[in-house]
């Protein structure tokens, strides 16, 4: 274990350190393998998320390159209201806002009160409900999607507990804001049901409870297109929005997901898509997600339980690092091939087994 315990910390270390090197001249991160996300907003978010979950003190070793990063998200801040690049380009606002505020809260920065205040705006007013055209019934009501408030009225791209998940840890640290009156209780039990409606009977979670929805990634148990089979890092997900949400470790329906779990121990394909074709591109093309989610989830499975999965799951990733400190995903179903993405997954993952 000792031996698996100095691997992982070299690799994160290398890991870090190759993030911290791509770092462009203006404070962001650009990809070079999508041009959607060339302009920084999210992926910059992303990274400086995964640097929050580091130790303090490697923090500290890169803490003038995170001070860069969030001085190029708040240029865009001040010109768009919401995390934007400095050009007030968007991509992924809703999950760059939700990223934004835990990754201060994760690096214990402190956040102007203006920015912060216009950041939780964004994000309650982004909710799929009555101000966005969506009524009580629909069952994407409560979630989140890609739109904010004025985008679209009564149209969503698509609620997923992906995205849920993230603005609830967002919201999940801001309990005593102006208390009732900021809108985040009433935010957060709405999204709790949406959260509780994607669990399966079996204790995992689709990645949305629209019905017929072609993102439920592991495709439906039946004809009618009405039961979306779960899968590992939707599962995570849930987990995760219902920590948020503070359900407590031994909550039933939180405990059936970790059962899910705990019954799946493979790494090499993501749990749930195993009777997939390969060619379906999902087995691998989440992988570095899950193992972010699950490196996180990990402290809830059985105490025997979790030594023995932390140590495979940090031996897996080492052994995956390619010789310039990267990692990359060979499938480009979920843009993990872009080594920004999937690096900052894996530094998420081993940081979350050595500090969890």
């Amino acid at each position: 274990m000792a031996q698996i315990n100095q691997e992982s910390q070299k690799s994160l270390t290398r890991g870090t350190d190759w993030l911290i090197a791509q770092q462009a001249a203006d404070g962001g991160w650009h990809s070079t393998t999508y041009g959607q996300l060339k302009d920084g907003a999210a992926i910059t978010t992303l990274i400086l998320d995964a640097l929050g979950h580091l130790s303090a003190a490697q923090q500290q070793q890169h803490l003038v390159a995170i001070k860069k990063g969030f001085a190029f998200l708040d240029r865009g801040l001040d010109r768009q209201g919401t995390i934007a690049s400095p050009d007030g380009s968007l991509d992924f606002p809703t999950y760059a806002a939700a990223l934004y505020l835990t990754g201060k809260r994760r690096l214990s920065l402190s956040i102007d009160g203006d920015k912060k205040r216009q950041l939780l705006a964004y994000l309650l007013d982004a909710q799929v409900v009555e101000a966005r055209g969506f009524k009580p019934d629909s069952p994407s009501y409560g979630g989140w999607d890609f739109l904010g408030k004025d985008d679209a009225r009564a149209i969503t791209t698509g609620t997923n507990i992906s995205v849920v998940r993230y603005v609830l840890e967002a919201l999940a640290q801001e309990p005593g804001v102006a208390g009732q009156a900021s809108g985040i209780p009433k935010a957060m039990k709405l999204a709790r049901a949406y959260v509780l409606r994607c669990q399966r009977p079996d204790g995992g979670f689709a990645f949305t409870c629209e019905p017929m929805s072609l993102n439920n990634k592991a495709a439906f148990a039946d004809e009618k297109l009405a039961e979306p089979r779960p899968y590992g890092t939707a599962t995570c997900d849930g987990i995760l929005a219902l920590l948020a949400c503070d359900r407590v470790p031994d909550d039933k329906r939180l405990q059936k997901a970790v059962t899910w779990l705990v019954k799946r121990p493979a790494l090499e394909l993501v749990p749930g898509f195993e009777g997939l074709p390969p060619e379906a591109g999902w087995q691998r093309g989440l992988r570095y997600y899950y193992y972010a989610g699950c490196a996180r989830v990990l402290p809830l499975f059985p105490a025997s339980e979790i030594a023995p999965r932390r140590e495979a799951l940090a031996k897996h990733v080492v052994g995956l690092q390619t010789k310039e400190g990267s990692w990359v995903n060979e499938s480009d179903r979920m843009r993990e091939n872009d080594p920004l993405i999937a690096t900052a997954f894996v530094v998420t993952a081993l940081a979350s087994c050595e500090h969890p």
